[in-house]
C-alpha cells in the first residue's frame, strides 16, 4: 500500500489539528515515497521560511527512508552520513519534523512540518504516524466488511466530514481524531485511492 491522495488530505488535517492545539501556525507537506508532492498546507500566520522547509523535510524522509531527526545524528561531524545535505540539490535536512509513513510494515511516503519548535514540528509528524498506526489497525478489521470501492463521488473531504458530524450529533465519547482515523481506515479498507485491499493498482 501507499499513501493515496484522499488519505493525504485526512493525514493533513490530523496535522494542523494538532498544530491549531498547540497554538502553533506550521506548514504541512506529505509526499509517497518517492518524494512527490501529495499534499500541502500553510495555515495562517505561517514563517514563509517554512514552506519549502516542511517540503524538503517530507522529501529527505522519503527518499532516506528515515526521520529528520535520526538522519541529524548520522551527518554529525565524523558520523556515516556527513556531508550528506550538499546532495540532492541543497533539499535534505538534518534537523526534526520529517518523518517517514509506514502501511505494511514498508516506507509508503512521508510527512515533513515547519513552523514551530523543532520539538513542535516533532510532536505534530509523530502524532500523525500514529495516526496512520491507528488507522492500519482499524482497516485490518473493517477490510472484510465493506465493499471492495466506495462510490467515485464520495471524496475524502466530503467523506471525513460528514463522518465527524455524525459522531458528534451522537455524543459518541471517542477520543479526539477518532473520525479521521476511521475515515482512513475506511478509505482503506474500500480502496479509494491506490490499493485494493492491500494490493497496489
Amino acid at each position: 500500500m501507499r499513501i493515496s491522495c484522499p488519505l493525504a488530505r485526512i493525514l493533513g488535517h490530523i496535522a494542523e489539528t494538532h498544530a491549531a492545539a498547540l497554538g502553533v501556525p506550521m506548514s504541512i507537506a506529505i509526499v509517497d515515497r518517492e518524494g512527490g508532492l501529495l499534499f500541502f498546507a500553510r495555515m495562517d500566520g505561517t514563517l514563509p521560511a517554512s514552506t519549502e522547509l516542511a517540503m524538503s523535510k517530507a522529501y529527505t524522509s522519503a527518499v532516506l527512508r528515515m526521520s529528520t531527526r535520526e538522519l541529524g545524528r548520522l551527518a554529525g561531524p565524523g558520523g556515516p552520513l556527513y556531508g550528506i545535505e550538499s546532495t540532492h540539490n541543497g533539499r535534505i535536512v538534518l534537523f526534526g519534523g520529517g518523518l517517514p509513513l509506514h502501511l505494511g510494515g514498508r516506507v509508503a511516503g512521508a510527512i515533513g512540518i515547519s513552523g514551530g519548535s523543532v520539538e513542535e514540528d516533532i510532536q505534530v509528524v509523530e502524532s500523525v504516524g500514529g495516526a496512520l498506526e491507528q488507522m492500519e489497525q482499524w482497516f485490518e478489521h473493517l477490510k472484510g466488511a465493506l465493499p471492495s470501492k466506495l462510490p467515485e463521488w464520495i471524496q475524502a473531504d466530503y467523506f471525513g466530514c460528514r463522518l465527524q458530524e455524525a459522531l458528534e450529533q451522537m455524543n459518541c465519547d471517542l477520543p479526539p481524531g477518532a473520525a479521521s482515523i476511521l475515515s482512513g481506515a475506511i478509505l482503506m479498507a474500500t480502496a479509494v485511492g491506490d490499493s485494493i485491499n492491500g494490493k497496489e493498482r
